[in-house]
């Protein structure tokens, strides 16, 4: 027995099987059946005394749905990024998919978009843009027509994200005893975990430090109340860390001081004449303020003027002090630009040597 397709050899494979049975009956067996295995089939018989075949036509109505290329069990996708799940799946008529979220229909809106199969297309695709953390969950196809139903396998979808800024803190300039503010904006999934030090050393919440997230806004704040120079000046970083990554983010926190004197000029200084003599004061300001000295009311140039910064020491440098030319009232102008003062008169007296 020798059967045909459409007048042409049928080859036999895994999916078309031919059999004979001891009473001469020939059966063929199409396993699987596409929509290309519609057409004449012909069993033609041949012995000594002659030949005979017999004809019949398949019409396929209906394939039950079948899987050809399923989901991923898996994925990780990056927060904001877009998201394809897609699967292969073929049937006559052409299967109806349902997306599922865990339990849930999934509903196209502008985010979410269902591509169908079309034509020889058998390709179900789903895409999510800006991929969100809500957007977790375990996904999977339900497919189905006339001829029955099956569902995908499951794919777990992780959504993940390093941290990142989206707004930097930025360095603040703040007057003495007033409060310093920093506000940041951070992004990532799982939320990070946000961090603040000062100079290197980890700050916590305490007296007069609040630190504060919003997780609405992702808005990160430090706030540091009543600032003083030597306790907060410096640097100040911001440190953003979770499971997938971290960033930092350094900026500094200026405490505006006006100068203050701490150590005064004498109302009275005596020297020799044709000796260097030096005039000493310490002043506290923030920014470190400007020198101008005067003698007898008139600006002195700066070439003499020092500043010894590790003790907050303003010099005024006499060279060989004469009666004529040196003797007389000097004061000093400490400026910065939160304020000035000025210092108490000095009268230098020059005694000639004996």
């Amino acid at each position: 027995m020798t059967w045909f397709f459409n007048d042409q050899p049928l080859p036999t494979n895994d999916r078309l099987q031919v059999t004979e049975t001891d009473d001469g009956t020939s059966i063929l067996t199409i396993r699987q059946a596409k929509l290309a295995d519609e057409g004449v089939y012909t069993a033609r018989a041949i012995n000594a005394f002659g030949e005979t075949e017999a004809h019949t036509t398949l019409k396929i109505d209906c394939i039950k749905p079948i899987i050809n290329t399923n989901l991923n069990t898996a994925l990780k996708v990056t927060k904001g990024e877009t998201l394809t799940l897609e699967v292969v799946a073929s049937g006559t008529p052409k299967p109806h998919i349902v997306w599922m979220r865990d339990n849930d229909e999934i509903v196209p809106n502008d985010r979410i978009q269902v591509t169908k199969s079309t034509g020889d297309d058998d390709k179900y695709i789903l895409t999510i843009l800006n991929v969100q953390p809500e957007d977790e969950g375990e996904y999977s196809a339900m497919i189905s027509n006339v001829g029955g139903s099956l569902q995908s396998d499951k794919c777990k979808v992780i959504v993940s994200k390093s941290p990142m800024f989206i707004v930097k803190p930025t360095t603040q300039k703040v007057r003495q005893g007033e409060t310093a503010v920093f506000v940041s904006n951070v992004d990532g999934y799982p939320t990070p975990i946000i961090t603040w030090l000062l100079n290197g050393k980890l700050l916590t919440a305490k007296e007069g430090v609040e630190m504060q997230f919003d997780a609405t806004t992702d808005q990160a704040n430090l706030s540091i109340q009543n600032v003083d120079l030597e306790q907060h000046a410096g640097s100040i970083t911001c440190r953003v860390e979770n499971e997938y990554g971290d960033e930092e983010e350094t900026v500094q926190l200026d405490i505006l001081v006006a100068p203050t004197i701490i150590e005064d000029l004498p109302k009275q200084q005596e020297t020799v004449s044709e000796q260097d003599v030096t005039l000493k004061l310490i002043v506290r300001g923030a920014p470190r303020p400007s020198a101008q000295w005067f003698f007898k009311d008139r600006p002195i140039g700066s070439e003499n003027a020092s500043v010894d910064e590790a003790k907050n020491e303003y010099q005024l440098l006499i060279k060989q002090s004469t009666v004529a030319l040196s003797e007389g009232t000097y004061r000093v102008v400490l400026k910065n630009e939160v304020g000035e003062v000025q210092s108490t008169p000095c009268v230098l007296t020059v005694l000639e040597s004996v």
